[in-house]
């Protein structure tokens, strides 16, 4: 430092013996006040450069740089190199305090990628020391609590993030994961609700929403909030899944297995989705594709029980029974199980061996199957063992567990007792008729809608509540919508106070159901607006879903409603009146005819 100030003393004489010189040879007063000035300047911006200040500035600018090529670093995914960065960057010198925490909490994030769980901790703790204000530290630490199983400290830490950062969509999304883990679904519905109304990839809300949906069969839901996700991210292989399981339940078996093999073909390593899709090929016959889909699994897996069991099945109704038993015969010394001893029993009696088919039977029971398909094989085996008696209650043993056991009814027609299937719904027939509509019960928990007029409607209801179904209100549209229908219903309400009410937009051209979307969730009434060929639905939480019901016309102007056709807008679904367009008179231009010129009239023109 003394030697700072002698070079600094030293420049300040230098400069006072040159301006005396001057002085004494061409300037007068006046330059000499102005030299004078300068000198003064020229000695005060020397001193500053000494000094401590400019030594702080340089290190705040050096740790900005630093902290620059770290984040630079950190989404390049070269977590250690921006760890070396931001090190760098907190030993360069004093630091902010903002700036100090910063750095730290992206430090904290590299080391938390790269497994450095404690570090990390370290890290985010010291950040939220530095600034307690630090709304993305206290977010961090609650995602990397959350990582380790601490679900209520994480939960505290995006409930702080939050009250800070109300507007921070990706702290509601991990605080709606936390709510998951730690069994709190309603209110982490909620949260991902909120978190797709603030980020901009709105994509994994939607999906987990739609995940929650589907858990609880809630099927034209899932459907709405998968199609959200794919909408803004086309490349999601487990949306695609979910949506085809979706279609799938709901006899759509084409999109099924359409979004299946998408799935597939993103994620070739997950073999649940070739496994899914092969079940798929199996029950809409196409037998060759599944069996080329579970002989790639069993190439990966080749002590899979469950895809050798069904492996065998394909080719028990291929009529290769060899292979056939090759796959369930290995299936059997591997476990043993009640559905391996079923479908083996099957084979055997198709191939003309009802004494083996007999003995697997009685394993088979003594195993104790409890799915209704594994006693429909039973009967199947057992009839062809003709062993009929014993076929008729492997029968009706199904049919104990799944009232529309298909493999169960067709077998009891065979044997003349069979039930038909408007004999079977009706036993499950709950509640009462509104203009022809009714619900009925055909497993337990779920719950369809059928009318008469409309025998290729059974609509399954969407449930919200514990309570059963009940239909509210049919309407049938008209004038632009002709053609559709709206069944409103309650979803099963807790209390009267809080009712829960949807519709399902029904095709009746095509008698086929188009989505089921809100109306009422309490006092909240979602908003409903009716466009030229679609209709938009906004729920109460502010999520909108556009259904489009007609494919738009080419060429043709804007249908105007007459006043008989608007009628039809008062309904429950119309969130508000809707002014009927005017019909405004065209003015003719009437155009003068010119007068010909001489020229004009002899020459034509």
């Amino acid at each position: 430092m003394i030697s700072r100030f002698n070079k600094m003393n030293r420049v300040i004489a230098d400069e006072k013996a040159f301006c005396e010189r001057q002085e004494r040879s061409m300037m007068g007063k006046k330059t000499l006040n102005i030299v004078t000035k300068l000198t003064l300047s020229l000695a005060l911006i020397t001193l500053v450069s000494f000094s401590p200040f400019s030594n702080f500035a340089n290190a705040a600018e050096s740790a900005s740089l630093l902290a620059r090529k770290g984040n630079a670093a950190l989404k390049r995914r070269e977590n250690e190199k921006a760890i070396q960065y931001f090190s760098e960057a907190l030993f360069a010198g004093s630091l902010e305090i903002y700036t100090k925490a910063s750095i730290l909490n992206d430090r904290g994030l590299a080391y938390s990628r790269i497994k450095k769980f404690h570090l990390a901790l370290k890290d985010y703790n010291r950040a939220i020391e530095a600034f307690p204000e630090y709304a993305k530290a206290y977010n961090n630490r609650g995602l990397l609590l959350h990582q380790l199983g601490h679900n209520e400290e994480a939960i505290k830490d995006f409930n702080r993030a939050i009250a800070l950062h109300p507007s921070m969509g990706v702290s509601y999304h991990n605080r709606a994961n936390a709510f998951l883990k730690a069994g709190a679904e309603k209110p982490a519905f909620s949260d991902f609700g909120k978190a797709a109304t603030l980020l901009a990839d709105k994509s994994p809300a939607h999906l987990a929403r739609g995940q929650i949906h589907w858990k609880h069969m809630r099927h034209y839901a899932a459907l709405r909030e998968l199609n959200l996700s794919l909408e803004k991210n086309k490349n999601q292989a487990l949306a695609y899944f979910n949506r085809g399981q979706v279609y799938h339940s709901l006899g759509n078996r084409v999109r099924a297995i359409q979004d299946i093999a998408k799935a597939s073909s993103l994620n070739p390593s997950d073999l649940t989705y070739k496994k899914q899709l092969a079940i798929i090929y199996l029950e809409n016959r196409q037998l060759p594709n599944s069996s080329k889909l579970l002989t790639q699994i069993l190439n990966e897996e080749p002590l899979n029980v469950e895809i050798m069991i069904l492996r065998g099945r394909i080719n028990g109704e291929l009529a290769r029974y060899q292979k056939a038993l090759e796959d369930l015969d290995q299936a059997v010394s591997l476990s043993a199980s009640a559905t391996a001893f079923a479908e083996r029993a099957l084979v055997q009696a198709k191939n003309r061996q009802p004494e083996f088919a007999i003995s697997d039977i009685s394993e088979s029971i003594q195993k104790a199957p409890k799915t209704g398909r594994s006693w429909a094989v039973l009967g199947d085996a057992a009839r062809l063992s003709d062993k009929l008696i014993d076929a008729e209650r492997y029968y009706l043993e199904a049919l104990k567990r799944d009232k529309m056991q298909p493999k169960a009814l067709a077998g009891l027609k065979q044997l003349g007792f069979g039930l038909d299937e408007e004999e079977v719904e009706s036993v499950a027939s709950i509640g009462t008729d509104v203009n022809g509509w009714s619900i009925q019960e055909p497993a337990k928990g779920q719950y369809v809608a059928i009318n008469p007029l409309y025998k290729k409607y059974k609509i399954k209801l969407d449930l919200y509540g514990p309570k059963k179904p009940k239909i509210l209100e049919w309407t049938v549209l008209k004038g632009n919508y002709k053609g559709y229908g709206l069944l409103r219903y309650d979803a099963g309400s807790k209390n009267a106070k809080a009712p829960i009410e949807h519709v399902a937009i029904l095709n009746l051209r095509k008698q086929r159901v188009e989505t089921i979307e809100p109306y009422r969730w309490g006092t909240k009434i979602a908003k409903w607006t009716w466009n030229q060929n679609d209709v938009v639905i906004k729920d109460p939480d502010g999520i909108e879903n556009k259904i489009t019901l007609r494919v738009p016309a080419r060429r043709r102007p804007p249908r105007v409603a007459s006043q008989e056709e608007d009628a039809w807008h008062s309904g429950f679904w119309n969130s508000g009146p809707k002014k009927r367009v005017s019909k405004k008179k065209r003015r003719r231009k009437v155009r003068r005819k010119k007068k010909k010129s001489f020229f004009g009239g002899i020459f034509g023109f």
